[in-house]
């Protein structure tokens, strides 16, 4: 995978590594409302689905892709996409794609940064899979955007 200069890029440091506590973190969602990641935790793994940005194609790809493999997808886990887009980009781009998972809104990259995937422009397309006990279980760093639901249910 190219990168492209101002996108980030996963930096495994402390804190964001597979068997870490996956950093807590409370963002807006598509409607404006607070998704706290310890609420989230205990039934289900939670899926965070970092990217660059709502409606670009590649980002588009990767969504419906999560959104075609949505059916076995909400049977195991909760999942979340992240960006930096505002709350109103992101309900446009959920709605536009007919997205049926929450669209999470980082516009000032602490959650981003939390997770060692921040840019200056863009978030860099990475995955984490944090298991019911709050502990990453998977980083998905090499996304395919075409086939990212079977990337995510292989790391599930």
């Amino acid at each position: 995978m190219v990168w492209i200069p101002g996108f980030g890029r996963y930096s495994p440091r402390m804190g964001n590594r597979v068997g870490d506590p996956a950093p807590d973190f409370t963002l807006a969602d598509h409607e404006g409302r607070s998704v706290h990641l310890a609420d989230e935790l205990g039934q289900r793994p939670v899926v965070l689905v970092f990217y660059p940005m709502a409606g670009s194609p590649v980002c588009t790809r990767q969504m419906c892709s999560l959104r075609d493999g949505w059916p076995e997808l909400m049977s195991r886990a909760k999942v979340f996409g992240v960006s930096y887009d505002s709350v109103k980009n992101l309900q446009h781009f959920k709605e536009q794609e007919h997205l049926p998972f929450p669209l999470l809104s980082d516009p000032d990259k602490v959650v981003a940064k939390l997770y060692g995937v921040d840019g200056t422009f863009a978030a860099a397309r990475v995955t984490f899979v944090i298991g019911v006990d709050g502990r990453i279980q998977a980083v998905i760093d090499n996304v395919k955007a075409a086939d990212h639901a079977k990337q995510v249910l292989e790391a599930l």
